[in-house]
């Protein structure tokens, strides 16, 4: 960590302090495995109380690039090389971004759903269709949803036929994962999920372009509620170090 720490003014104290700590990530200062000071040194460097330094890590955590552990403290997450693959401008947006980048994965996904009622060949149904028993086999016998329903999602995506799409949903891909395991931290589940990507597929085997947006808009409204949901969780709970 450098010595000097900038002055933090005007923007929101945990925006500024989300942003300096992906700089000197980005620049190589932090590494994956790096242990963060600790909560009081944290706030002392940057001059803010105790719920701007805990706003900001659990923003980082949610997004994967931070891990906290009751005894460990608070590190850089192994998955931050990767993340630095698709941009961590992502992360940098802030808390009251957060609406703007589920808003922008609904839209892509929207035109995705589209796109693929539009072009999908039988070869693409049938693998949207694997994808999907595939989900319900997770939720029946207990196991991990978040993969399968990654998977399905990316076999729409794949449906769709066009490569930027493919690429932006993607890029999209490790929030989309942390917000889920976030979920799934919380208990919230996935009660509704087959039902809604049931809608999702008849749209798309029907080739109604306009149902296929309409479920998907539906679908990934829902998640963004829940990425809320566990934004605002995160502020109620402490992290310890």
């Amino acid at each position: 960590m450098r010595r000097n720490q900038p002055q933090l003014q005007r923007k929101r104290l945990s925006d500024q302090i989300i942003e300096e700590l992906i700089e000197r990530i980005s620049s190589g200062e932090l590494r994956p495995g790096d242990k963060l000071p600790p909560e009081p040194q944290l706030m002392e460097r940057f001059g803010v109380g105790r719920s701007s330094i805990r706003e900001a890590i659990g923003a980082l955590e949610l997004l994967g690039i931070l891990s906290v552990r009751p005894g460990q403290g608070t590190k850089i997450t192994e998955a931050t090389e990767t993340s630095k693959s698709i941009g961590l401008s992502l992360i940098t947006m802030g808390r009251e971004k957060i609406s703007e980048l589920v808003e922008a994965r609904s839209e892509i996904e929207q035109t995705i759903a589209r796109l693929a009622a539009e072009r999908a060949t039988a070869a693409d149904l049938a693998e949207i269709k694997r994808q999907h028993n595939k989900i319900i086999h997770a939720q029946k016998n207990d196991l991990d949803l978040i993969e399968a329903d990654l998977e399905f999602h990316m076999a729409v995506a794949n449906s769709c036929h066009n490569t930027i799409f493919i690429r932006f949903f993607s890029e999209l891909n490790r929030p989309m994962r942390h917000w889920m395991e976030q979920k799934a931290k919380h208990d919230w589940g996935f009660a509704n999920v087959v039902t809604e990507h049931e809608a999702i597929i008849n749209a798309i085997e029907s080739q109604d372009s306009k149902a296929a947006q309409l479920a998907m808009g539906k679908h990934i409204e829902v998640a963004g509620k829940n990425l809320i949901s566990a934004m605002q969780e995160i502020d109620i709970k402490p992290h310890k170090e």
